[in-house]
């Protein structure tokens, strides 16, 4: 699947193509996740993602004749989650809330029991939990449940980064990308809205992206039956 994905991008032609592999590499793009609770949330999750969607958005556009060019097809699939990159860390933050930090020192002391069987004290220092918002959920849950079972795990070896750079999803994937190759505008506006109506964009510029476009409509719809799909196979691999 790397090899694949490299292949492709190489066969672009695009000028800094090379300095833009070699930057994906030192991101960590091979490993991180496509999301931490939902879709593909494992490591090597985003660019097993990124393909589904690159193999989605050929499929739709040889379906319907949309004439959008393969190699504008491709740099769109492969960046328009570049963001992520910087969105999730393998890195514990402790981010849990003070509130969540107040319960579970209360369920603590009702449940001293668990807590010394399961050697939670791990998690705490000069006694506060030092854990993610995420996991602090997940412990609250098992402690309310009352089940007597081992705590659950981390659910995955990633989390947010609380300390990532402020900048809205779409652009910080255009900004990482254009350091190194030159977006075309149909590509930028491809990029920005592909998360369609559930992006944080006038919906009137949309629909102008959209009208200029084909690829605005085709990579958003991609992306969208890439991700129900992929949320469909965990779940029966679930059952």
């Amino acid at each position: 699947m790397k090899e694949k994905f490299i292949a492709d991008l190489k066969k672009t032609g695009k000028n800094g193509i090379e300095d833009l592999l070699s930057y994906l590499k030192e991101i960590e793009f091979y490993d991180k996740p496509a999301s931490i609770r939902h879709h593909l949330n494992v490591t090597g999750g985003l660019l097993e993602h990124t393909e589904n969607v690159k193999k989605e958005y050929l499929k739709l556009n040889e379906e319907i004749n949309a004439g959008i060019p393969k190699e504008n097809m491709i740099i769109q699939a492969s960046i328009h989650d570049l963001e992520k990159c910087f969105a999730y860390t393998s890195e514990m933050q402790n981010t849990i809330t003070e509130g969540q930090n107040n319960f579970l020192r209360s369920l603590v002391r009702d449940n001293m029991d668990l807590y010394n069987t399961y050697g939670l004290d791990r998690y705490v220092e000069n006694k506060e939990f030092i854990i993610s918002k995420e996991y602090a959920s997940d412990l609250i849950k098992w402690f309310k449940d009352g089940r007597n079972i081992a705590p659950p795990d981390v659910r995955s070896d990633w989390n947010y980064n609380e300390n990532n750079l402020p900048l809205n999803h779409s652009m910080r994937a255009i900004l990482e990308a254009s350091k190194f190759i030159e977006l075309d505008e149909r590509d930028v506006l491809a990029i920005t809205y592909h998360m369609g109506p559930y992006g944080p964009f006038d919906e009137r510029k949309r629909s102008k992206a959209e009208e200029l476009y084909p690829d605005v409509r085709l990579l958003h719809l991609a992306d969208s039956i890439a991700t129900k799909k992929e949320d469909i196979e965990a779940a029966l691999s679930n059952k």
